[in-house]
């Protein structure tokens, strides 16, 4: 079942002749339970992609359908709204609130949304992640592995249609960037989520199902590899 489909997009930046084309008329679609790295040079244009998927940054020109449902086609409110519920966002650094706990710091989408957090789903992800005896730290308390574990979670607090990770292994060594795959790789067998992953790392990208290599704006290769 398709859950994702990018339609053209392109992206603009500056103007005359300091204009860029980030991305230009990129296509494709990704189906519910997929694990995809994007990957390619530094400037090829996957993280811009990357937030355009995920509605932070929009499009000069094209769509994106995320469950069917045209993304920029909402106004800012509720587009707020459906990137807070639908999408997961893990970033190269963690991106916590210092002044709050792990448990704050995972489940500040549902207070943000006015809900009431769900101790169940927080259990069951921070016991997936390995920090149940770290929810009442403060970011400083904690190691950077087990701070991008606490983001891993709260991305996928939510119940998200789609998790979508910026190089979430670039600030880690590498016995914690092994680790945070794997916990990555699990949530997507385990609890069927969704998952596309901007990745320089060749190893970490033939771990996904599929590996989509982007070069000066465009996409040069789209693979299948499990």
């Amino acid at each position: 079942m398709e859950i994702l489909k990018v339609e053209g997009i392109t992206k603009i930046f500056g103007k005359d002749e300091n204009i860029v084309t980030a991305l230009d008329d990129v296509s494709f679609t990704v189906t519910k339970g997929q694990m995809v790295a994007i990957t390619g040079t530094s400037g090829a244009g996957k993280s811009t992609l990357l937030h355009i998927i995920g509605g932070v940054e929009k499009p000069t020109k094209g769509k994106v359908f995320l469950g069917g449902e045209d993304v920029f086609s909402k106004n800012d409110k509720n587009l707020a709204v459906f990137r807070r519920r639908q999408v997961g966002l893990v970033y190269q650094f963690y991106n916590l609130i210092p002044m709050l706990t792990a448990e704050e710091n995972i489940t500040l989408p549902s207070q943000m949304d006015g809900r009431r957090p769900d101790e169940e789903r927080l259990k069951k992800l921070a016991e997936m992640m390995g920090i149940s005896d770290r929810l009442n730290h403060l970011p400083s308390q904690l190691s950077g592995g087990q701070q991008q574990r606490v983001s891993v979670c709260r991305a996928l607090y939510s119940s998200p249609m789609l998790l979508l990770a910026d190089e979430p292994t670039g600030n880690l060594d590498s016995k914690n960037s092994r680790e945070i795959i794997a916990l990555i790789r699990k949530t997507n067998k385990e609890l069927k989520q969704t998952v596309i992953l901007v990745t320089h790392d060749e190893d970490i990208a033939l771990q996904c199902d599929r590996v989509i290599k982007m070069e000066d704006g465009r996409i040069i290769r789209d693979e299948v590899i499990k």
